[in-house]
């Protein structure tokens, strides 16, 4: 942000900022030491609008075609804190009373621009209670990166204090893909296994994280909302992602992959139900993973086609457009409905027909653990014990064949 009077906190120090008896350690470039902790007047703050708190409000309000750059610094500021209420605001609240009550614990971390590196919550409970009265300021500790500090050091650094300290990262779940995708796809800040070290997750789990962001990204370009990452927020697609995401795990063939692929991101579209992550779920399971998937795949294209065309159309898409478009493609949504219900009828039809023969694939199963060699050793009340249940076999097995 380029606001008019960017201020230089350093020369704030001894003047309105003050030196606390605090420090706050701090691992910068590999190097972890305490850094002293300034109280700085509110309104020598700015928020970070690279926070992962915010990303997909961010993401939404520049979609919208409004520019941020035309904001003066205080509306810039209410506007930013507005997105960091709506995205959790019973933990807002929460932290709020804390430090009404006991003072701001833990100090943050400023660049020397003012812009809030660590702690945009914090900050804006301080703001909210200096509206209500209350005398506060932020405590933090202050870096200016003139001194060496580059932006992926700063980035880095973000990283570690979000998801390193052992505390909970409440950031909604959508948001947190898109930080990834951006962190390690788009930006390139990092390779997986530096996002891994700097955030105290395993390798494998970045790369979960990164796949099922890719699959997110992909999805909005099959919708024709390329970059609009919180209309992946409002539809609550992390559920249906992570089960799309098991499901093409499976899938080999490239060419498969794409066409089960596109027709899971159809369903997606087109679902009344109001769980879309059991729905998605329950046609892997069902049908994609089942034996009349080669069925429903041959059925299904042209619903994709279809459904892909309509949204190719759309000028713009929003949540509302996927909500309109669900209604103008009724037709379309019945038949795959349809298909849907009738290929998993089949499934669940052919699984109760089957289960006989599992049965005693379990018993014959069963019947190979038996050592022939200990029989021959038991004692006479073992053998006789040993026959009675033979006999008894026996006779089941002629039952279930007279019945054949």
């Amino acid at each position: 942000m380029n606001f008019e009077n960017t201020i230089d906190l350093q020369k704030e120090i001894g003047k309105s900022i003050s030196l606390t008896d605090g420090t706050r350690k701090l691992t910068i470039k590999g190097k972890t030491r305490s850094y002293p902790v300034y109280q700085i007047p509110l309104e020598h703050l700015l928020y970070n609008r690279q926070n992962g708190r915010i990303i997909s409000s961010m993401n939404r309000y520049e979609s919208e075609g409004k520019d941020i750059q035309t904001l003066s610094k205080e509306d810039y500021n209410d506007l930013v804190e507005q997105f960091i209420v709506e995205s959790n605001k019973l933990a807002l609240d929460k932290t709020k009373k804390n430090i009404d009550l006991f003072g701001q614990r833990l100090p943050g971390v400023v660049l020397n621009d003012g812009t809030v590196v660590d702690g945009n919550r914090r900050y804006t409970c301080l703001r909210q209670l200096k509206r209500e009265g209350k005398t506060t300021f932020f405590e933090a500790v202050i870096l200016d990166p003139s001194e060496g500090l580059s932006a992926i050091d700063i980035k880095r650094l973000e990283l570690n204090l979000q998801h390193g300290e052992e505390r909970p990262v409440d950031y909604n779940a959508i948001d947190n893909l898109v930080e990834v995708y951006n962190d390690i796809e788009k930006n390139k800040y990092f390779t997986v296994k530096e996002y891994a070290s700097n955030t105290n997750k395993t390798e494998g789990d970045v790369k979960k994280m990164l796949k099922k962001a890719n699959l997110m990204v992909e999805f909005l370009t099959f919708i024709n909302a390329e970059g609009k990452y919180y209309v992946a927020r409002d539809m609550e697609l992390d559920g249906p992602l992570q089960e799309i995401m098991l499901i093409l795990n499976k899938e080999k063939d490239e060419e498969e992959h794409d066409r089960v692929k596109s027709a899971l991101f159809t369903s997606m579209t087109l679902s009344k139900d109001g769980d879309l992550t059991r729905y998605i779920r329950r046609i892997g399971k069902e049908i994609i993973q089942a034996g009349n998937r080669e069925q429903f795949l041959d059925e299904y294209d042209e619903i994709v086609e279809d459904v892909y065309e309509a949204y190719q159309e759309e000028v713009s898409v929003t949540v509302n457009t996927v909500k309109k478009l669900n209604e103008n493609l009724k037709n379309v949504r019945e038949e795959a409905s349809s298909i849907v219900s009738k290929r998993v009828d089949e499934t669940v039809l052919t699984r109760v027909k089957m289960k006989p023969i599992d049965s005693l694939n379990t018993v014959i199963r069963t019947l190979d653990n038996v050592d022939a060699d200990q029989i021959a050793r038991m004692d006479v009340g073992s053998k006789k014990e040993f026959s009675r249940l033979v006999e008894q076999i026996r006779k089941e097995l002629e039952a279930y064949e007279s019945r054949l």
